[in-house]
């Protein structure tokens, strides 16, 4: 009778946890800082697509870290802490309203997976892209996955560009992107967020880092093209979830989208190849 007693008791205990164990296993694909929330697509944005359909509100239950633009491409956008920000054109950073749309973005609820590390005097955007990557490659050594970064420090100088809102008919950013205004600072605290993607995903988004700024005063901003860190603490989180919402437009359904974008991204994206 003790036998079965404990032999029932030892079956429900193996038996809860196999359970917590798949439990687990469920969480580690579906956890909120493991998934990546993009709207639209980028050979969409590169093609004229730009009117929102996404609100500020919902973009924020898709995380608190994010990047993106707005309606008719009027100016960059940064979420951070799940406020999120528009960086104009005119250079002023005012907080979105929950009612404003957006036509491009990507979320996630950021938790780094790589421990955080300093890093001090590095210029230049093109080297802490390698420095990130180099973190990666001696971590988890999967270019395969999708990431996301924080950089919270203080920085010598930052070089960021905006874009004004647009008119219909709408132009490919190709050509809007001579409108771009661009703006320097100094010696400024602030926070890089950044997201980088597979090269499998090229024309859904960009091979790469894709990286904007936000100063600790929340008074400037963009889209980040040219940087100089004095000292910084970096945090770099994986995702393994991939979360795509498509617009439901009559334009969208018609727009080509096949061609190969690359060499336009490139040049939008200020990469030097």
């Amino acid at each position: 009778m003790h036998h079965s007693i404990r032999r029932i008791r030892m079956f429900t205990l193996i038996g809860l946890l196999v359970l917590l164990f798949l439990l687990a296993g469920c969480r580690s694909l579906d956890t909120q800082s493991g998934r990546l929330t993009q709207v639209s697509l980028l050979n969409a944005l590169l093609l004229g697509e730009y009117d929102g359909f996404v609100s500020v509100e919902e973009v924020k239950t898709m995380g608190d870290t994010g990047i993106g633009t707005f309606d008719t491409l009027d100016g960059e956008m940064i979420m951070l802490d799940t406020v999120v920000y528009q960086a104009k054109a005119d250079g002023t950073v005012v907080q979105a309203s929950d009612s404003m749309l957006v036509p491009f973005a990507m979320a996630t609820h950021f938790s780094p997976t790589i421990d955080e590390r300093k890093v001090s005097s590095l210029e230049g955007i093109e080297t802490l892209k390698m420095n990130m990557d180099e973190v990666i490659g001696a971590t988890t050594n999967d270019f395969n996955r999708f990431y996301a970064a924080k950089l919270t420090g203080f920085f010598k100088s930052i070089r960021v560009r905006s874009v004004p809102a647009q008119d219909k008919p709408y132009q490919r950013l190709s050509v809007i992107a001579a409108q771009q205004k661009e703006y320097m600072y100094e010696n400024l605290e602030g926070t890089i967020v950044a997201l980088r993607c597979p090269p499998y995903v090229e024309g859904i988004n960009m091979s790469g880092w894709h990286l904007h700024f936000l100063s600790s005063d929340r008074s400037k901003g963009g889209h980040l093209l040219e940087v100089d860190i004095e000292k910084a603490l970096l945090g770099i989180g994986d995702m393994r979830t991939y979360h795509l919402i498509l617009p439901d437009s009559e334009s969208f359904a018609s727009l080509d989208i096949t061609h190969d974008l690359s060499r336009e991204t490139q040049a939008i994206e200020g990469i030097r190849k």
